[in-house]
């Protein structure tokens, strides 16, 4: 799971929405927005690198994207993302992932554990 939040959240750091040092809402909903994507695209990306058939690949991804709830992820990260600079996301983006997203991902993938059964 740490490949996953390293590689998501480079993909949101580097891929256009930087984000300014004072956040609006706009940038918030630009990081989420970003991160999500990059959150399920690096999944997907690495079970498919694993073998597992695109299909059902596709079809777990899309069940896990249905049961992410967005406002309890931002509740559950903001304010330790908040307190960094885009600067400091850039240049410490593995300390960055484990300090804020660490728990909420291990608790996500945990609580969805019975979709697991779609990779079979």
């Amino acid at each position: 799971m740490k490949k996953f939040i390293v590689s998501f959240l480079a993909l949101v750091i580097f891929s256009g929405s930087a984000l300014a040092v004072e956040y609006s809402a706009y940038e918030k909903k630009a990081f989420y927005d970003g991160f999500e994507g990059g959150m399920f695209y690096s999944l997907e990306q690495t079970l498919l690198q694993r073998g597992i058939p695109q299909a059902k690949t596709s079809k777990y991804v899309t069940a896990l994207k249905g049961r992410l709830n967005r406002t309890q992820l931002e509740n559950a990260t903001w304010s330790c993302v908040a307190k960094y600079t885009p600067q400091q996301l850039a240049a410490s983006q593995k300390a960055v992932a484990d300090e804020c997203f660490a728990k909420w991902v291990d608790d996500f993938y945990g609580k969805n554990a019975d979709l697991i059964n779609l990779l079979k």
